[in-house]
């Protein structure tokens, strides 16, 4: 009896996480390398959270939050991850801090990308030497997949559709993971904030 009650708190303990909503506040990639001289040019920067999210998704790397949540915007956009046990039943979910979006933060991430090809990135639209450079979020989600009963591993995905006036339309798709024994809410910032970095640097490869 006493070692059936072992195993169980074991598992728990391996669960790598509380059965709760875990607030994580991620920052966005800053300037990793020495920026392009400037082109002249002014861009601003709109991005738009088109995600979809399910109740039970077969593939754990779909958006997927409560039965009276995945069509509550104030809850969709500061979703970025879902909590799992090593059973793979989902336990809680992560959430950027209120006042924090994802649309936010991958904008932010497309702009670093711009700033470092020499682009002037400002903060309105409007003035006839501005060009608005459309960012589409069509994914971006961080997951926990078991390998074995010690090893976890922590992945991020992006796809997004860059739109910009006279350039045709582009997807940005990225895939980061990582090897950690328990899924911390620090694994999740981790994690989330390098699949912001890929965000950057894809970006910055097709300027």
């Amino acid at each position: 009896m006493v070692r059936r009650i072992l195993a169980v708190a074991a598992l728990v303990l391996l669960a790598g996480c509380a059965t709760n909503r875990a607030e994580v506040d991620v920052k966005p990639p800053g300037n990793t390398q020495t920026p392009a001289p400037n082109n002249g040019k002014k861009v601003y920067i709109s991005a738009v959270d088109d995600r979809v999210f399910q109740i039970k998704p077969t593939s754990f790397d779909t958006p997927s939050l409560k039965y009276d949540e995945i069509d509550d915007k104030s809850i969709t956009e500061r979703a970025i991850a879902r909590k799992r046990n090593n059973f793979n039943m989902a336990i809680g979910d992560v959430l950027l801090p209120e006042g924090r979006t994802v649309s936010e933060l991958v904008g932010d991430a497309v702009a670093t990308a711009y700033r470092q090809a020499g682009y002037e990135v400002v903060s309105a639209p409007g003035a006839r030497d501005i060009t608005e450079v459309k960012v589409q979020i069509i994914e971006f989600w961080s997951w926990y997949s078991a390998e074995g009963v010690l090893d976890k591993v922590l992945s991020n995905k992006s796809l997004l559709q860059i739109k910009a006036p006279g350039v045709p339309a582009h997807p940005i798709h990225t895939l980061v993971s990582e090897k950690v024994k328990v899924a911390t809410d620090t694994d999740w910032k981790i994690i989330t904030e390098a699949g912001l970095e890929a965000i950057t640097q894809e970006t910055l490869k097709q300027l």
